[in-house]
């Protein structure tokens, strides 16, 4: 039922980014705090990764989308909308790195330590882009909410369940106000308001619909929360973390401490070291 209902041509173009995708994976059964360590560890050894580092877990991405069956073409076509956002980031990059020794042309001031410092560069972020992307497809909005407030409660003067509240709001309502951009773009193209000549005219004519629904969609939000009784007192327990769940965390950052270029660097000056030590 599930694979049908994605099937339907309507809503596949619909963004999947951000949304929730059910099942029953290994990593959607995660316990979610473990899953949120687990994307900061990801997140931190990236940015301090080589590019065998960075090959090995891109493959390694792409394996678990599909051990979790989720669907890769979606995913794909999603984060194309973060290209132009990368581009930029290697233009500049590649343009702003000193190299002066290997100019590729005289008009073009760009090396080519630029160019592998800004593909390097533009590589790490997409990864972290991508299980991102990954966490919110395999993590239930109301497992990261209490996973926020057990990180939350031990800090003093913070009010933990509002805090966790609003972190889930804003990635529940991201992706429905991009379906709505969607729903209001496909309607204005139906009556051929694309083909508006006046700019301002395109902007307002697909601007203030989808500023109304945004805050008919925020009123509804707010009354169904008084009428549930929403209160920010009322406890919360969570079970404890099972053993082979934190041993996945663990495994998880062994793999990244071996993969990292800081890490590399202290076993070389080790291993240095003591062949120093021994041959003197």
């Amino acid at each position: 039922m599930l694979q049908s209902f994605w099937s339907k041509p309507h809503i596949m173009a619909y963004r999947l980014i951000f949304h929730y995708f059910p099942g029953d994976s290994l990593l959607h059964r995660w316990d979610a705090r473990c899953k949120f360590l687990g994307l900061a560890l990801v997140t931190f050894g990236l940015l301090q990764m080589d590019e065998k580092a960075l090959a090995l877990f891109s493959v390694l991405f792409l394996g678990v989308v599909v051990s979790a069956r989720l669907p890769l073409k979606p995913i794909m076509h999603d984060l194309k909308a973060w290209s132009l956002f990368l581009l930029c980031i290697f233009l500049v990059q590649a343009v702003g790195h000193p190299d002066s020794e290997t100019v590729l042309a005289p008009w073009l001031p760009v090396g080519k330590s630029g160019l592998y410092a800004a593909t390097l560069t533009c590589w790490r972020l997409g990864l972290v882009l991508c299980y991102g992307v990954l966490f919110t497809l395999v993590t239930r909005p109301r497992d990261l909410q209490c996973a926020l407030i057990w990180f939350l409660n031990p800090l003093p003067f913070l009010p933990a369940q509002r805090i966790a509240l609003m972190v889930v709001l804003t990635l529940r309502l991201l992706p429905l106000l991009m379906d709505q951009l969607e729903e209001v773009s496909l309607a204005t193209r139906t009556r051929l308001g694309n083909q508006r000549r006046n700019i301002l005219q395109r902007t307002k004519f697909l601007a203030l619909p989808l500023f109304r629904r945004s805050l008919i969609r925020a009123d509804e939000l707010a009354l169904a929360l008084a009428s549930r009784g929403y209160n920010e007192n009322r406890p919360i327990h969570l079970p404890r973390i099972p053993l082979t769940h934190f041993m996945a965390l663990v495994l998880i950052a062994l793999s990244l401490v071996l993969c990292s270029i800081q890490a590399s660097r202290l076993v070389q000056e080790v291993f240095a070291a003591i062949t120093s030590f021994f041959l003197n």
